[in-house]
């Protein structure tokens, strides 16, 4: 692999020598993602009645360390992949451990049915999930009410027609996990379909279309969603509360266009709540974001997973991006106000080299909720390491 001169340092390709160990049994490679945040708000009096007063702050978003690799003969290995995470000051408001594994999974190869995942992982639901954060165009995703970070279960994945198409579906329940009798918490089923609809042959022109689903049991009898406006430390600007529920059904979609330096991607998603005694309300999501690199690169799609990597830059200044979004998340139904969500945001992204990547995004949130119409300016500028 050459190794592109950047204006700013990062990461020699030599250390890849003593973070990645090849032997003919067992392998084993080390990466590193850190992410820091400055987020700030202006917001108007109805927008401090409806959601408190958000506070300009620091958020050390995330310092992940991950080890990856395989186990066995040629001929049947076994991946592994743990990755174990501080999930920075905003850990308590977020309910979370500080340190923690986000990831820790066993891959078996099941030969024509694909492969076999257990343990602690993304469900395969929602693009902005199941890719990670680091290959968005956007900072932040805004679907947050409609998926879990992270599950603990089994899943079975496969691809066919040279890797056009892939599948993935799968059971989840961490119970066991936090000490919790089965009959209290909740089941989730997902499953994600993709298609490379079109592609050139240097992949840098393609259109990917795909739909998901997913069953998502009541914990303790109840079903909540809420969401924030695209930033981890800000409050849950749309919440709809306890639900007394039997269930939710999800459905998905998803496209991503890209030509050259410039793509589009966009996402839908609707849940229905089996709520009989509120009268079994719906809510949905959406967002739109365009992008273009001027300096001329593209986002490789990975067909082993069906989505666009990150930026990789080939100019010594390092490669820069213009976006533009427009999200929606209405929580709002029969007698359940959880509140209507709009935002608009502008944003740039600098890859100064491989490694690393500054971005700024700032735009406004118009909420509708509690007989209001509040208003909240927000700028996060955001410092991304990757190894």
């Amino acid at each position: 692999m050459k190794e592109h001169r950047f204006l700013t340092p990062g990461v020699p390709l030599p250390v890849d020598r003593f973070t990645h160990f090849k032997w003919d049994y067992f392998s084993i490679g080390f990466n590193l993602v850190a992410i820091a945040d400055y987020d700030t708000f202006s917001q108007d009096a109805d927008s401090i009645k409806q959601a408190g007063e958000q506070r300009d702050q620091w958020d050390d978003r995330s310092v992940r360390f991950m080890l990856s690799g395989a186990i066995g003969p040629e001929s049947y290995r076994v991946h592994y992949f743990a990755s174990y995470e501080w999930n920075g000051f905003d850990a308590p408001q977020n309910k979370k451990k500080s340190w923690d594994f986000s990831d820790l999974t066993l891959t078996f190869p099941a030969g024509k049915l694909g492969a076999i995942t257990v343990g602690r992982t993304k469900e395969p639901f929602v693009y902005e999930m199941v890719g990670d954060a680091t290959f968005l165009q956007q900072q932040e995703r805004v679907l947050n009410p409609f998926f879990t970070p992270r599950n603990v279960g089994i899943s079975l994945s496969n691809h066919a027609f040279n890797k056009r198409m892939t599948f993935s579906a799968g059971w989840f329940n961490d119970w066991w996990v936090h000490g919790l009798k089965f009959s209290g918490t909740s089941n989730h089923f997902a499953s994600r379909l993709t298609e490379l609809v079109s592609t050139n042959k240097a992949g840098s022109r393609y259109l990917h279309l795909a739909a998901s689903g997913r069953y998502v049991g009541a914990a303790n009898g109840v079903v909540r969603l809420e969401g924030r406006p695209e930033s981890a430390v800000a409050s849950y600007y749309v919440d709809t509360g306890n639900i007394p529920a039997v269930n939710q059904k999800e459905v998905g979609l998803e496209g991503l266009w890209t030509h050259d330096a410039y793509q589009i991607t966009t996402e839908y998603v609707r849940s229905w709540v089996n709520a009989s005694r509120v009268a079994n309300p719906s809510f949905d999501g959406f967002y739109i974001i365009g992008s273009w690199v001027i300096t001329g690169e593209h986002r490789p799609y990975d067909r082993n997973v069906g989505y666009a990597r990150r930026v990789i830059p080939q100019h010594r200044l390092g490669a820069f991006e213009l976006t533009a979004r427009y999200s929606r998340l209405d929580l709002d139904d029969k007698s359940i106000h959880g509140g209507l969500l709009d935002k608009g945001t502008l944003g740039v992204n600098w890859y100064v080299n491989r490694f690393w990547k500054l971005g700024v995004d700032g735009g406004i949130v118009n909420l509708d909720r509690a007989n209001l119409n509040g208003q909240t300016s927000m700028v996060q500028a955001r410092i991304q390491f990757f190894y």
